[in-house]
C-alpha cells in the first residue's frame, strides 16, 4: 500500500527538513545564548540542568533522542531525566510565554499565517499517553501513535511554534488508571483536535500580529470550526473535501447551494476529467449552513493541488478581497505535517 512518502516531493521535504548535528555545531555559542533566556523560567538549578542536557540531547547524533539515550549520552541517571521531561513541576506555560515574546520580537509582521496542524508520532507500545490506532499523517494511514496539535507562526522573516498540545483521545481521558500512571493533570479533559486548535488561538493570537490562519481539511471539513473564526474575525485559508456544500451569497433566492467540486473539473481531448484549475477566482461564497457576522468575499482555489487530491482550499476575506504581498511566502516558509 502506498502512502504519502511515495509522493515524488515527499523525500526532498523530508531532506529539506533534516537538520544534521554538524550543521548546528557553528551555531553552539548562539544557541546557548538563546537557552539563556528561557532557563531562569524553571524553579530550580538542577531543573536548569536537565533542560540544558535534554536541548543538547535533541541537537545530538543520536539516533533515539528519547530520555533514555540522552542520559546514557550524559552520563546521567536515566530516571531524573525521564522525571523532569514527564512530571518535573515546572511551568511549562510560563516557558511557551516567553517563546511567544521571542517570537514577536523577532518575527512579528502584519502579513503573517498562523498555522494549525495535528501532527502524529508512530509508537509501538500501548502505554505512552494518548497513544491508539488512529491516522498517522507522517505515514499516510492508520497506525498505533499519539497526535499532537501545533501552532506556528510563520512569516517573511521565518518560522517559529507558538503552542503545543497532546490531544487526548476520549477512551484515554475516561480511564482512570491510565490518566493517573502518565501523570495527566485533573483539568486536562477530551477535546476534539479543532476545539484545541481554537484554544491555541485564543492563547497565542491576540499578542501577535498576523494577517490570516491556516489548516488542513481535518480542520477545515468542520463547520464549527469556520464558524469560530469567522466570530473571532480571523482570515482564512484553509483545505475542504471537494463535495463541501457551499452557497451563493449573491444568490436572492438562496437556493444555489452546491459542492466546490461542481464546477472544477474539465475534460481534456481524450475525454479524460480533470480537476479544472482556479487561481484565486473570487465568489462570493459560504459555507452551506453557516450564519451570522462576517461573511465576506471566499475564493475558490484548485490550481496548486495534485490531480488525486480530494480537497480545495476556501479562502474567507475580511477586507476587500486581495492576498496580502507575504501570505505565499510565509505559507512556503512552514511545513508542519499535512499543511
Amino acid at each position: 500500500m502506498s502512502t504519502i512518502l511515495d509522493h515524488p516531493a515527499a523525500q526532498e521535504l523530508l531532506d529539506d527538513a533534516t537538520l544534521s548535528p554538524a550543521a548546528v555545531v557553528s551555531c553552539r555559542g548562539r544557541l546557548t545564548r538563546f537557552l539563556q533566556r528561557y532557563l531562569p523560567r524553571f524553579y530550580r538549578q538542577e531543573q536548569r540542568e536537565l533542560a540544558t542536557l535534554v536541548i543538547e540531547g535533541r541537537l545530538s547524533g543520536l539516533d533515539r533522542k528519547t530520555c533514555e539515550p540522552i542520559a546514557n549520552q550524559a552520563g546521567r541517571p536515566r530516571k531524573p531525566v525521564q522525571h523532569f521531561v514527564g512530571c518535573g513541576k515546572w511551568d511549562d506555560e510560563a516557558v511557551m510565554t516567553e517563546m511567544r515574546s521571542n517570537v514577536r520580537e523577532a518575527l512579528a509582521d502584519p502579513t503573517a499565517v498562523l498555522v494549525l496542524d495535528p501532527s502524529a508520532f508512530p509508537k509501538k507500545g500501548e502505554h505512552s499517553c494518548g497513544v491508539k490506532r488512529q491516522w498517522c499523517g507522517r505515514l499516510g494511514k492508520e497506525e498505533n501513535c499519539q497526535v499532537g496539535v501545533y501552532l506556528v507562526y510563520a512569516a517573511a522573516g521565518g518560522c517559529a511554534p507558538l503552542d503545543r498540545r497532546l490531544y487526548l483521545p476520549r477512551e484515554w481521558a475516561k480511564d482512570k488508571k491510565r490518566r493517573r500512571e502518565c501523570h495527566v493533570p485533573e483539568e486536562v479533559k477530551f477535546q476534539e483536535k479543532w476545539r484545541i486548535g481554537l484554544d491555541q488561538l485564543d492563547r497565542c493570537a491576540a499578542g501577535l500580529p498576523h494577517g490570516w490562519v491556516a489548516a488542513d481539511d481535518e480542520f477545515g471539513r468542520v463547520l464549527a470550526f469556520r464558524a469560530g473564526l469567522r466570530q473571532r474575525d480571523e482570515r482564512y485559508v484553509l483545505d475542504v473535501p471537494c463535495n463541501t456544500q457551499v452557497r451563493d451569497l449573491d444568490d436572492s433566492a438562496g437556493a444555489a447551494n452546491h459542492s466546490l467540486g461542481d464546477d472544477c473539473t474539465g475534460e481534456d481531448r481524450a475525454g479524460t476529467r480533470h480537476p479544472r484549475g482556479h487561481d484565486g477566482a473570487r465568489e462570493r461564497l459560504a459555507p452551506a449552513g453557516s450564519r451570522g457576522r462576517g461573511r465576506g468575499h471566499r475564493s475558490r482555489a484548485a490550481s496548486a493541488i495534485p490531480p488525486t487530491s480530494s480537497a480545495h482550499d476556501i479562502c474567507r476575506f475580511m477586507r476587500p478581497p486581495g492576498r496580502p504581498p507575504g501570505l505565499q511566502q510565509s505559507l512556503s516558509r512552514a511545513h508542519p505535517e499535512g499543511t
